[in-house]
């Protein structure tokens, strides 16, 4: 028993003539017929199987498979040809011979016993599909079992018109051609383009648009109808086409007598060429296929890598599952506080260059502080020396005076401190959340979780890194600094200074210059201690510590959490699209399976 399988592209409004004809009488097979397909059933089948498994696994959405696509002009003699091929309207031999049909469409699907409801069913699948539209693109698929059918597939698109009939639209005729288009355009598609051989071959429009899609003809068959309808005189030009004289492609031309006994010889030549062709066109398209479904697989297995595979449904490796998410996000935390890149990240996540450009930030301003507190010394130092004096005699160096200075200058540092030490902790939260959404996106609880654990630490880790700065800030308090360093930074001042100044410096009336000198050295010592304290305390707390407590409370929260297996609910949009990706990778391995054992 054969199988046809019949599609019906472009269904029309009823203003067209219905795409089955009743014929004028019907045939009955011959043996040769008989003979025919049980000709054809060894060689065919195991191919036509294949192409049959792999639409039915739906491959055919993604993948163009190897089919007929039927085409022609209106009133070509289409439907009749397709009479012949598919078994539809003409069911031959005596009633009990087997015959079954189905027909699907949308979501409507029907099994057919009997031949003659074929017209019923595919004109009301017509009116539904064509409710809100002239000519709709939407599939009628037609399979047929029966010991007369062949083993094809068939793709029966509108026939071609130039005029609009009735309520068609104006570029009824363009939409159509377009429809067309989609179709043969396709390699693997073989165009078989019905031609009746009562007008000129050359101004036929599916031969047009068969050249246009396939201009060396090697994937399209002519099939001439209507013979008994030519004028007496004009055999010669029949003859002509079908020797390819005319517009020559290169499988041929096939004549199609009308249907009457003589016609079955006819019929078969058709078939035979038809599923030869089709043999050929998917002998040499199965390497391609198993190709196109290998890199199919790589992509469909890294979508689903990227929805962090598939998660497990056991409760211990669930948690192994919940683990080894965390440690992978924890890893990368460290490189990034590190400086340890091991790929290219985007530079808004490269957190340790950020934070050398911070530290390179707060150098430069104690840089600027240190001249500008050497412009000061000296005023502030003249400034105590009119308003404070008391009973030193002129010239006598009051060191309560000099502390006062340096603890006055060195607090206002304070503040631009704690505000750098601010500015990399909201960088470093940031990227910890930006890193946190591409780890654990498909997981709502889990990203929230991880959000909510950040800005914890975050609060923590500022917190005592705040102390340890405004502690320091304390200790400055005490000015202190090792004598030899000091005496070093007081010479290399005063040695900088021009000689008359150096003589001066003994005298009373220049005792604030001294002060000066002596505030100067101290701002050298004081400024170097922070210009290295700062960067290191907001780097040790708010980067590296930060990121080890992250990866420290994960593991011991989340995994000892009764509600641990909650962390792993996922979107319900990402569980779809996990199914869609799995079921897709089980067909997709399926028909490679199928392909290789060929």
């Amino acid at each position: 028993m054969g199988n046809s399988y019949l599609d019906f592209i472009g269904s029309e409004k009823s203003t067209l003539q219905p795409l089955i004809e009743k014929p004028a009488f019907v045939p009955q097979c011959s043996s040769k017929m008989t003979a025919f397909c049980n000709k054809y059933e060894e060689n065919v089948r195991d191919y036509i199987n294949t192409i049959d498994e792999m639409r039915s696994m739906g491959i055919g959405k993604d993948f163009s498979l190897p089919t007929i696509a039927v085409i022609g002009d209106q009133s070509s003699g289409k439907s009749s040809v397709l009479e012949m091929l598919s078994d539809i309207a003409l069911p031959c031999g005596k009633d009990n011979k087997p015959w079954k049909g189905q027909i699907r469409y949308r979501d409507y699907v029907k099994t057919l016993d009997r031949a003659n409801q074929v017209e019923d069913e595919i004109l009301q699948a017509q009116d539904m599909l064509t409710e809100n539209t002239s000519i709709s693109s939407e599939l009628i698929s037609l399979t047929v079992e029966s010991n007369n059918a062949p083993d094809l597939t068939l793709i029966d698109l509108p026939g071609i018109t130039r005029v609009p009939v009735g309520n068609q639209p104006q570029d009824i005729g363009k939409m159509i051609k377009g429809l067309i288009k989609t179709y043969i355009q396709r390699k693997e598609t073989i165009i078989l383009v019905v031609i009746p051989c009562t007008i000129d071959i050359a101004t036929t429009e599916a031969l047009k648009m068969a050249q246009e899609f396939d201009p060396e003809g090697e994937r399209t068959l002519g099939v001439l109808t209507k013979p008994d309808l030519v004028d007496k005189g004009t055999e010669e030009n029949i003859i002509k086409i079908l020797e390819n004289k005319v517009v020559p492609l290169k499988k041929g031309y096939v004549l199609v007598k009308p249907l009457l006994e003589k016609g079955i010889a006819s019929f078969e030549h058709l078939s035979e060429k038809l599923t030869s062709e089709l043999i050929h066109q998917i002998m040499g398209w199965l390497p391609v296929m198993e190709e196109a479904l290998r890199e199919k697989v790589i992509q469909v297995r890294t979508k689903l890598n990227e929805l962090s595979g598939n998660i497990p449904e056991e409760v211990q490796a669930r948690k192994c599952f919940l683990n080894n998410k965390i440690l992978s996000y924890c890893e990368e935390l460290t490189n990034l506080v590190m400086g340890d890149y091991k790929k290219d990240y985007d530079n808004e996540k490269k957190i340790c260059d950020f934070s050398r450009k911070v530290f390179s930030k707060w150098y430069n301003r104690l840089e600027i502080e240190k001249v500008r507190l050497n412009e000061e010394a000296l005023s502030k130092v003249r400034f105590d020396d009119k308003n404070s004096q008391g009973r030193e005699l002129p010239g006598f160096t009051k060191y309560r005076v000099f502390e006062s200075v340096i603890r006055e200058q060195i607090h206002k540092l304070l503040g631009p401190s704690l505000q750098m030490m601010k500015e990399l902790a909201d960088k470093t939260q940031q990227v910890f959340n930006i890193m946190g959404v591409e780890h654990f996106n498909p997981f709502p609880n889990l990203m929230q979780a991880s959000k909510d654990l950040i800005a914890e630490i975050r609060h923590e880790r500022e917190q005592v890194a705040e102390q340890m700065l405004r502690m320091h800030f304390n200790m400055e308090g005490m000015v202190y600094a090792p004598d030899a360093m000091y005496g070093s930074k007081l010479s290399e001042i005063q040695s900088r200074s021009e000689k008359g100044n150096q003589r001066e410096f003994n005298s009373p009336r220049n005792s604030s210059h001294e002060m000066a000198a002596y505030l100067q050295a101290y701002y050298q010592v004081a400024i170097d201690r922070l210009v290295q304290m700062v960067p290191m305390v907001s780097r040790y707390h708010l980067l590296q510590e930060f990121a080890h407590c992250v990866k420290l409370q994960m593991t011991e929260r989340f995994l000892n959490e009764a509600d641990t297996d909650g962390l792993l609910d996922e979107h319900s949009e990402i569980t779809s699209k996990r199914k869609r990706l799995t079921d897709s990778l089980k067909q997709l391995n399926k028909a490679r399976a199928l392909l290789m054992s060929k």
